[in-house]
């Protein structure tokens, strides 16, 4: 007991100093003194293991996430880091149609750019997208069997992946670029826009949007944002014409993998196309929308791929 009294004063680093010398010792030390610091060093010892070995092993790390509001938008890629976008329309199955949904109406898709003059006047170049069906290159072999699940073999992808062709700003702004996807009858004959109509009321007809979507998968530490498909549709109404706006924006992922003395920002490491939101209006034509406006006869439903701010 003595040994070990002596042991834990002599380790007792709290001691107060003597301005004299008592039996050859300059300070004032107890063996309580000692086993707090004995305490001390074996917690101390305890909580750095407990959290270096997660931290060997990429466990307990962390994520910051925040968006921001922006003077002006951005330009959206929607054809970088191996995204892409596809539509189509899709009608539940109905065994007593002799028709399918492509057989009355088309689906047809513009990249429409406005550039403003200095007079305040607007410039509009709307080129003619050419769509074809899509196939699993068109999102470049990684997501196969959602494509498989969500039926998007069977909907409309863009031919040409242009990447210049990006979407930004508002109406009000220099530049304002935009996809535009319509679906119309094939024509306005009055047996085509009845049947139409007919076809709408009794079927469940969308027009779908699938898009690459971003989730951030804690468990992936060299690759913590995971792409995946997603959908989105607009309901196809034979008395409305459906206007649906959606927003996309840009993604900006930074790893902050240092441990100490580390100062000063980084740029991103990567830059993704994000879903953002979507608004929706409608107008109202009418069950005899063919009948009192002629003229009007073409368009069920407009969506616009935009850039948010």
């Amino acid at each position: 007991m003595r040994t070990i009294k002596s042991f834990l004063r002599k380790i007792d680093l709290f001691g107060v100093y003597y301005n004299f010398r008592y039996k050859s010792r300059e300070k004032y030390q107890t063996p309580f003194g000692g086993l707090f610091i004995l305490i001390f060093i074996i917690l101390v010892c305890f909580i750095g293991i407990y959290y270096f070995i997660p931290f060997i092993n990429r466990k307990n790390y962390t994520i910051v996430y925040y968006t921001m509001n922006l003077a002006a938008t951005e330009q959206v890629s929607l054809f970088s880091s191996e995204s892409n976008f596809a539509v189509g329309l899709d009608c539940e199955s109905n065994k007593n149609e002799k028709y399918i949904i492509t057989d009355l109406l088309d689906l047809k898709g513009r990249y429409v750019s406005y550039f403003k003059n200095r007079d305040g006047t607007y410039k509009k170049d709307a080129n003619q997208l050419n769509l074809h069906k899509c196939t699993y290159d068109d999102f470049y072999n990684k997501y196969d069997k959602q494509m498989d699940y969500l039926g998007a073999l069977k909907f409309e992808c863009v031919e040409n992946k242009n990447k210049e062709n990006t979407i930004q700003g508002i109406f009000s702004d220099q530049v304002f670029s935009y996809f535009e996807f319509s679906v119309t009858a094939k024509n306005n004959s009055k047996e085509l826009t009845d049947e139409i109509i007919r076809f709408l009321f009794e079927n469940d007809c969308k027009l779908q949007f699938v898009y690459t979507d971003i989730i951030i998968d804690l468990d992936n530490y060299e690759n913590p944002a995971t792409q995946y498909l997603n959908i989105i549709f607009s309901q196809l109404n034979p008395t409305l014409f459906i206007k649906r706006n959606i927003y996309f924006m840009n993604q900006y992922f930074s790893n902050d993998d240092y441990l100490l003395f580390v100062f000063g920002d980084e740029d991103p490491s990567e830059v993704k196309p994000l879903y953002s939101r979507y608004e929706e209006y409608a107008l109202y034509k009418g069950m005899k929308r063919f009948d009192e406006h002629p003229d009007e006869f073409e368009y069920y439903t407009k969506i616009y791929i935009r850039a948010d701010l």
